[in-house]
């Protein structure tokens, strides 16, 4: 077992085929067989490594730079992931000569993992709106920039900027319209908080309190910008101003299948949003849509309430225990964060605590059909922002085995005793102690 691996403790054979990864890395120089490495814009070498479980256990990347370590500004931060591609950006400390935001693709295969300095676009806004779309085999890629723009009285206007492996240069489409009024008035106001692969050549930038801007046929000679609004009966949960009680990541996500299509959102519907504490009522919603259909299909509707959690799991967590009913309650806790794997699955992770001031957390799978949790992992917050916190992945399955060596540890996600809960913590612990150093 790595002992630098945060998360679970059953090794098994083969590998996840996706994880929940953290988005903000840890700068550490430990080396692992995922490490890639080249060289940043001024020179100086540039390595990632990740450290990967099984779901709902987290996973971490680290970023190392020798030399310039305490000159980072902020965490490298993941952008996108899809298929056998990360997009992330590291951030330096300002200096005449060296570019202060530098973005970096690692591909997990086929072959060796590999890292990509991008050379920046021209003229191009640099901000949260990039797509990563793999061409193919995912041996080369596209990183996707769309930019829209908007005059008085006059319909908005997408500009479409394309970097490709393959060329090694950036280019420029003008894709055409499919946007009604109603479309391009709630663009007008469209705050990309992620963005995410649909099918094989669209992508879609997701604003989680109204829609989706769908980019069609990105490769195509003239690719095409549609929206699709989130579902009408979608719970907002705002007060008398009309204004959200948070931000939508703490109640909604969405994510997506490449290889059917299919998009899904969730949102969790409190008894008391303005509240956020346990003892408290929810319910989870999820809809599910395939790219090309006129609309939303409700998939699952569960009360907290009706979620049955085994007994066994009071070891764990003794707060979910309800000494009135002799039966554990998930509802006792303080649900902070909902995740949507990028598979057609049942399964909802969702962040919790037992204490807001905690510094620990939780990590919960409850399997939306059967009304049921299917695992818990223990997470630190310790100096970690909770909004946004996560990159569902599925670069891992993508992977050479035989470049993959022994120091790239994969977990069941079965349930664990008390002991081996306490031997997590401690794991957890020992690497937020080292890479901390």
């Amino acid at each position: 077992m790595d002992p630098y691996v945060a998360g679970g403790t059953t090794r098994h054979s083969g590998r996840p085929d996706w994880v929940l990864l953290h988005k903000s890395a840890r700068i550490s120089g430990y080396r692992n067989s995922t490490t890639a490495g080249c060289h940043t814009m001024e020179g100086h070498p540039i390595e990632v490594s990740f450290w990967l479980v099984d779901p709902p256990g987290i996973s971490y990347f680290s970023v190392h730079c020798s030399g310039l370590n305490k000159d980072f500004h902020d965490e490298p931060y993941i952008l996108c992931a899809e298929a056998a591609l990360v997009l992330f950006s590291v951030t330096f400390v300002p200096i005449p000569g060296r570019r202060s935001i530098q973005h970096f693709v690692y591909r997990a295969g086929p072959g060796p993992p590999s890292l990509d300095l991008i050379p920046d676009p021209d003229r191009i806004r640099i901000g949260d709106q990039f797509g990563l779309l793999p061409c193919g085999d995912s041996e080369h890629y596209a990183v996707v920039f769309l930019n829209t723009k908007f005059a008085y009285n006059k319909p908005c206007r997408s500009d479409l900027h394309i970097f490709s492996s393959v060329t090694w240069a950036w280019s420029s489409k003008v894709p055409s319209s499919c946007l009604s009024e109603d479309d391009q008035a709630l663009l007008l106001n469209h705050g990309t908080c992620k963005s995410v692969m649909v099918g094989d050549s669209s992508l879609g930038w997701v604003d989680l309190f109204s829609g989706i801007v769908l980019l069609c046929d990105v490769f195509g000679e003239c690719p095409v910008v549609k929206y699709i609004t989130l579902p009408a009966s979608r719970i907002r949960q705002t007060d008398e101003r009309g204004l959200p009680y948070f931000a939508s990541e703490y109640c909604c996500d969405v994510s997506s299948c490449r290889d059917d299509g299919l998009i899904k959102f969730v949102e969790i519907e409190f008894d008391e949003p303005e509240r956020r504490r346990g003892n408290q009522g929810w319910r989870a919603i999820i809809w599910d849509r395939i790219m090309t259909s006129d609309g939303w299909n409700q998939r699952f509707t569960v009360d907290a309430a009706n979620i049955s959690v085994d007994r066994s799991y009071s070891d764990l967590l003794p707060e979910l225990w309800n000494s009135k009913t002799g039966e554990p309650e998930l509802k006792r806790l303080i649900f902070l964060t909902p995740a949507l794997s990028k598979h057609d699955d049942n399964l909802l992770h969702m962040m919790s605590k037992v204490n807001k001031e905690d510094d620990k957390a939780w990590v919960i799978t409850i399997d939306m059909k059967h009304k049921a949790v299917e695992a818990i992992a223990p997470y630190s917050t310790k100096g970690r922002k909770l909004i946004s916190w996560h990159s569902p992945c599925t670069f891992p399955k993508y992977i050479d085995p035989t470049t993959s060596g022994d120091h790239v540890a994969t977990y069941s996600t079965k349930r664990i005793s008390a002991a081996d809960c306490v031997l997590q913590v401690l794991l957890s612990r020992d690497w937020f102690r080292e890479i901390g150093n």
